[in-house]
């Protein structure tokens, strides 16, 4: 992409200069920071240079955006924050980033190379904090050599699984002046994620397996996301597939189809679970049996496992594969679809498909004269969502009731802090991902417990005109963990929360504030809220009731 350098003609570039040419010739359409003076060469950078600065009220929330940006566009996010604290308050989002799988370019500013190791203000040695919850990580100490070094994270956060890494640069550097050619040098935008071809001998063993199968299940996993499959509705179709959708596979293909199975969490989908304990053939793609695949331990003892992964490391991982295959999700689906038609037990797929179905059914028949049950608040504002919302849920009680309620009809709808369980992203995503999808009204399910991490990004929301939901479901507790205590010891240990007045919290932010404790008026105001733009707080009180998923892992 060509850079225009006109702005900066009038004096010499700087590091800052070098590392803000460099994204955008990489792509990159924002830079999300918390302020320092370390890093002013940056910002003046990006002002003249014109890459949009997204100014944040907390680090960690700063990064967060920038991974929620990557989720919904497929490419990688870029965050840069001040020294010391700066730095090691984006630990946890790069932790979240590291154990989901998506790309993000952290740039930390240190001590001027002169003041190393001496004590100086707010310095630290954070590399081996950022070496843990990242891919790679490095130091800068020559100015000539940053986009050199950039071009290495880059084809750090690409290589295998995609994930975060980070590049340290003293302020010292940041700040050296630079030759005028060296923003002029560029490479085209870096690559993206790549994977092997398919090869000749595991696409012949795979097709073996896979058409002695009676009892298939496919499991499309988070891979899926960054090498889109053009053919899996085709292969889906062809051989009468039951399928489930991993996290960043959510949408990839519509899950309003009659072979959806429900999302790929087993603690949360029991169909799932029998149908992994019936299945004589398993297709993960792009995956890896994890928590959420209860490591694979629920299988039944002759089922064969198909895997292909990108990234070599992933294969056999939690449980050995029948057949392994270091190849894309894409290119294996397009191989089954050129497969004579599957002879499959019809009668049992239909049956996975339709305990799902019923499964489905049943939560949202939960009564009760006590309160909105959550089925009820959370099929209330999909009903007042328009159709291309972008939907953000996370890792409470309340997150699970809604991940069995969403379905998607396309990929990037869908964010969650993923394996971490991180609580604290829900409302950094919910503005991240309006950065990347102006035009799709970002809502956000959060607790009363979660939504106190990050409220204050509303204020980030309003200045930047951003259309952001979040709704509270309130239940007056941290419910994800009272719940079972409950279960399991008959009574709660300091769990509860007293009701606050989050509608006034949000106003006071800039946004607008908005109280429902009937499904009605919250239909009507996630609807007007859509419509009208801008940052809004739903605060909607709810029953505590234990969801399937914590019932079932407590």
């Amino acid at each position: 992409m060509p850079i225009d350098l006109s702005a900066i003609s009038g004096r010499r570039p700087t590091g800052g200069d070098a590392i803000v040419a460099w994204l955008k010739s990489a792509g990159v359409e924002h830079l999300f920071s918390v302020s320092g003076g370390p890093i002013n060469s940056v910002y003046r950078a990006c002002a003249e240079m014109d890459l949009p600065l997204v100014h944040t009220r907390h680090e960690a929330a700063a990064c967060f955006m920038a991974e929620a940006a990557s989720r919904v566009t497929g490419k990688a996010g870029a965050a840069i924050v001040t020294l010391g604290p700066g730095v090691t308050n984006t630990v946890t989002p790069a932790m979240v980033a590291k154990m989901a799988g998506t790309p993000l370019l952290i740039i930390g500013a240190q001590a001027g190379t002169g003041s190393l190791d001496r004590g100086a203000g707010m310095s630290y040695d954070v590399l081996p904090a950022m070496a843990a919850v990242t891919k790679w990580s490095a130091r800068v100490i020559d100015a000539a050599r940053l986009p050199e070094y950039l071009d290495m994270a880059w084809r750090h956060i690409w290589a295998g699984r995609p994930g975060p890494v980070f590049l340290e640069v003293p302020t010292d550097i940041l700040s050296a002046a630079v030759e005028a050619g060296l923003l002029q040098a560029l490479p085209d935008a870096p690559p993206t994620a790549s994977a092997p071809g398919l090869s000749g001998a595991d696409g012949e063993a795979i097709a073996k397996a896979f058409c002695e199968a009676k009892r298939p299940l496919l499991l499309l996993g988070d891979e899926v996301f960054w090498h889109l499959p053009e053919r899996a509705l085709e292969a889906i179709e062809r051989h009468h597939l039951p399928f489930a959708t991993m996290r960043l596979a959510r949408g990839v293909v519509d899950e309003r189809h009659p072979l959806w199975a429900g999302p790929g969490y087993a603690p949360c989908n029991p169909t799932l679970r029998r149908a992994l304990g019936e299945a004589d053939c398993i297709l993960l793609l792009g995956h890896h049996f994890e928590f959420d695949l209860e490591f694979g331990k629920g299988l039944g003892e002759g089922t064969k496992v198909i895997q292909s992964s990108a990234d070599a490391e992933l294969l056999h991982r939690s449980r050995r594969a029948d057949i392994a295959a270091n190849a894309s999700a894409r290119d294996v689906l397009a191989m089954l679809a050129e497969l004579p038609a599957l002879a499959a037990d019809k009668a049992w797929v239909d049956g996975v498909t339709a305990g799902w179905a019923a499964e489905r059914d049943a939560q949202a028949g939960e009564g009760g004269n006590d309160g909105m049950h959550p089925v009820a608040a959370v099929d209330a504002v999909c009903d007042g969502a328009p159709d291309n919302a972008i939907f953000v849920s996370s890792h409470g009680n309340v997150d699970f009731w809604a991940d069995a309620r969403l379905r998607f009809s396309a990929s990037g709808r869908y964010l969650r802090a993923g394996q971490s369980g991180s609580l604290g992203a829900e409302v950094p995503y919910g503005v991240g991902a309006s950065f990347a999808d102006p035009q799709a009204p970002a809502i956000v399910f959060v607790g009363d417990g979660g939504v106190g991490y990050h409220v204050t990004e509303l204020d980030t929301a309003e200045r930047h005109g951003r259309n952001v939901i979040i709704v509270v479901l309130d239940d007056q507790l941290w419910g994800a963990i009272a719940l079972p205590q409950r279960q399991s010891f008959g009574e709660t240990y300091a769990m509860d929360l007293p009701r606050r007045d989050w509608a006034k919290v949000a106003e006071g932010l800039g946004a607008t504030g908005v109280f429902c404790a009937d499904p009605a008026s919250l239909r009507s105001a996630i609807a007007e809220a859509a419509e009208r733009g801008g940052p809004t707080l739903i605060h909607v009180p709810v029953r505590s009731v234990i969801s399937p998923y914590m019932a079932y892992i407590s």
